[in-house]
C-alpha cells in the first residue's frame, strides 16, 4: 500500500511584506532544487498546515507552505485589504520573492479555490495543478453548505436546526453570523463563533464532532470573522467564475482529487470542470471532506507523483 511521505526538516521559514502592512508567514521543506509547489490552505484562515508537506516527495519537490494573509501566523489578522485578489497578488509576491517564474500549485477545499483562481489569471507561472475536494465558491456551492436545501442540513437537520436559527435561505444565515461576529456583544461573538465552526467541523470530519474550546475563543472568533468575511461576499469573485474561465488552465496537466460523499463541495461541481479543463479526476467512495482520512491523503500523494512523472515527460 501507498504511503505518505516523511515529513522533512523545515528549510527555512520567513515572513514576506507584502501590501497595505501585512506579512506573510512562509515555510520551504523538501529539495531546494527539486520542482516548487506552492501548496494554498483551506478554510478561509486554518492557515499553514505543516503536514500537507507529506503529500509530496520531499527528494523532487521544493514544498513551499504559507499562511494566507490575516491567519496562522502572518500578520496582523485584519480584514482590512483582505479579499481574494489580494490573496492572488499574495501568492505572485512569493513566487517573485523566491525568484521562481513557474511552480506547481495545490490545494484543497477553499485552497483548491484560490489554486484554480491563481492559475487562471497567471497560467503562464503555472506548470501544474493539484487540487483536491474542490470549492467552486458559486451560490449553489453555497447553498449546498449553507442552506436548508443542502447536504449538511440534509444529514443533521437536528444541528442545522441550531446553526441556522431557524432560518433557511443562506443569504439570511450568512446576515446573521455576519451580524453576530462584527457586533459590540463578546459573548454573543463567542457563541456564533462556536456554531459557526462547530458546524464546518460536523460537516468536515469523519469522526465524532468535538467542540471547539470556549477558553481559546480569541483565536475561534477570528476564525469564524474571516470565514464569514469571505462567504458572505461570495468569495469576492463573480459568480459561476471559475466554471466560466476553465480553458485559461487547459495548457498544463490538472490533476483532482474529490470524495463523491462530500457535505462541504459538490462532487458534481469537480465532476463538471474536470471535463472541461481535461483533468485526471481521481473519484473517492465514502470518505467524505477529510484529508485526514489515509485514503484521501494516499491519493493526493500518488497524484502529485503521477503530476512529476508528467512534467518530466513534457521536459523530454
Amino acid at each position: 500500500m501507498a504511503l505518505l511521505y516523511q515529513p522533512s526538516a523545515v528549510l527555512r521559514s520567513f515572513h514576506l511584506p507584502v501590501s497595505h502592512g501585512h506579512q506573510i508567514h512562509v515555510e520551504e521543506y523538501g529539495n531546494p532544487e527539486g520542482v516548487p509547489v506552492l501548496v494554498c490552505h483551506g478554510g478561509p484562515g486554518t492557515g499553514l498546515q505543516n503536514p500537507t508537506q507529506t503529500y509530496f516527495n520531499p527528494a523532487r519537490y521544493r514544498i513551499i507552505l504559507y499562511s494566507q494573509r490575516g491567519c496562522g501566523n502572518s500578520s496582523p489578522h485584519s480584514l482590512e485589504h483582505n479579499n481574494t485578489q489580494f490573496l492572488i497578488a499574495d501568492m505572485c509576491a512569493i513566487l517573485d520573492y523566491l525568484d521562481l517564474a513557474k511552480c506547481v500549485i495545490a490545494g484543497g477545499s477553499w485552497g483548491a479555490t484560490l489554486a484554480l483562481l491563481f492559475a487562471q489569471q497567471h497560467s503562464d507561472r503555472v506548470v501544474g495543478v493539484i487540487v483536491w475536494a474542490s470549492f467552486f465558491a458559486a451560490q449553489d456551492d453555497l447553498a449546498w453548505l449553507y442552506s436548508s436545501s443542502g447536504a449538511g442540513a440534509q444529514f443533521y437537520p437536528e444541528k442545522f436546526a441550531i446553526f441556522s436559527h431557524g432560518e433557511t435561505a443562506h443569504e439570511r444565515i450568512l446576515d446573521i453570523y455576519r451580524e453576530q461576529l462584527f457586533g459590540e456583544d463578546e459573548l454573543l461573538q463567542h457563541k456564533a463563533a462556536q456554531l459557526w465552526l462547530d458546524w464546518d467541523r460536523q460537516l468536515s470530519v469523519d469522526i465524532q464532532l468535538q467542540r471547539y474550546q470556549l477558553h481559546n475563543g480569541g483565536n475561534l472568533v477570528a476564525q469564524a470573522k474571516l470565514m464569514v468575511h469571505y462567504m458572505s461576499a461570495h468569495c469576492f469573485i463573480e459568480e459561476q467564475q471559475i466554471l466560466q474561465h476553465a480553458q485559461q488552465i487547459t495548457q498544463f496537466p490538472v490533476w483532482m482529487i474529490h470524495s463523491r460523499q462530500d457535505l462541504v463541495c459538490r462532487f458534481a461541481s469537480a465532476q463538471k470542470f474536470a471535463e472541461q479543463v481535461r483533468a485526471r479526476l481521481l473519484i473517492l467512495e465514502g470518505v467524505g471532506h477529510s484529508t485526514t482520512n489515509k485514503v484521501y491523503s494516499e491519493a493526493i500523494r500518488r497524484a502529485a507523483d503521477l503530476l512529476l512523472c508528467k512534467i518530466d515527460k513534457n521536459r523530454g
